[in-house]
């Protein structure tokens, strides 16, 4: 369903809503009409000791896992976490990190993370975001659309002293998904992609609702988190070129209780007012 236009801007804000069951899919699971959409959809990852930007555990990103450990055909393993991992090694100091060059087993053909700005209200790894895209042959469901993984290193609530400044950290995330997107975009696409790679902008993302769950130490309402994850995107959206033309929210159902009442609401439905 599409919404609208995102303020100041010609990129049109979807809600997508869940057609089998309470969540959105993850990935097309089959061929869009729109041929030319080149879609990342982002992973809320972890940065847990341990399990620091690994695919796997649960919720979202254990749902990234299921559906990309069976066809890439890593089962056991965590080829992404490596990844992840010497890219942030490599960035050292500086904000940013690319790779191009990968061992055979690893599913990708180019991967980039970007940190958030120093001065971003993110504390430690938070608000890290990494753009992984996948080898042309192990695209999910084999759908070309499905281009790549925007995995973010979502703001954990326990880390933040005050609900605001956990609130202003998932609007800083929600920037640098877009600013790390527009980084790619502008400067390892086309005839700008290393390698002899012919990298294709990224012109769609799937954003999931992060920082909710076990994450939302706050235990703010999804409405909260849902409305700065709106304005985030928004603020690095206005009046620039990002070669990105649709946001669509994964507008998943959640249960509520309400004066010993359960119900359901959705994680989005709250957006429609902000357009």
């Amino acid at each position: 369903m599409a919404l609208n236009k995102f303020p100041g801007t010609e990129v049109t804000a979807e809600l997508l809503n869940p057609q089998r069951s309470q969540f959105c899919e993850i990935f097309y699971e089959s061929n869009p009409e729109d041929d030319s959409i080149v879609m990342g959809s982002v992973n809320a990852g972890t940065s847990y000791s341990g399990s620091l930007f690994e695919v796997g555990q649960e919720g979202m990103t254990g749902a990234f896992y299921g559906i990309l450990s069976v066809q890439q055909g890593f089962v056991g393993k965590h080829p992404y976490q490596k990844v992840h991992k010497s890219l942030h090694r490599y960035a050292g100091e500086e904000r940013a990190a690319a790779l191009d060059s990968f061992d055979p087993d690893i599913p990708l053909q180019f991967a980039i993370m970007q940190k958030p700005p120093e001065n971003s209200a993110c504390i430690d790894f938070d608000g890290t975001v990494f753009i992984d895209v996948f080898k042309e042959n192990l695209r999910p469901y084999e759908v070309d659309s499905n281009y790549a993984m925007i995995y973010v290193v979502p703001p954990m609530g326990n880390l933040y002293s005050t609900p605001t400044d956990f609130l202003h950290a998932v609007e800083a995330t929600a920037e640098n998904i877009v600013s790390t997107v527009m980084l790619y975009n502008k400067n390892f696409t086309g005839e700008k992609s290393p390698g002899g790679l012919r990298l294709k902008a990224i012109n769609t993302i799937r954003v999931v609702l992060f920082s909710g769950g076990y994450f939302n130490t706050f235990e703010l309402s999804h409405d909260q988190i849902a409305t700065y994850i709106f304005h985030g995107i928004a603020n690095e959206l206005h009046s620039k070129d990002t070669s990105i033309h649709t946001i669509q929210f994964e507008n998943n159902y959640y249960e509520v209780t309400e004066n010993e009442v359960r119900g359901e609401k959705q994680d989005f439905a709250s957006i429609a007012e902000l357009l």
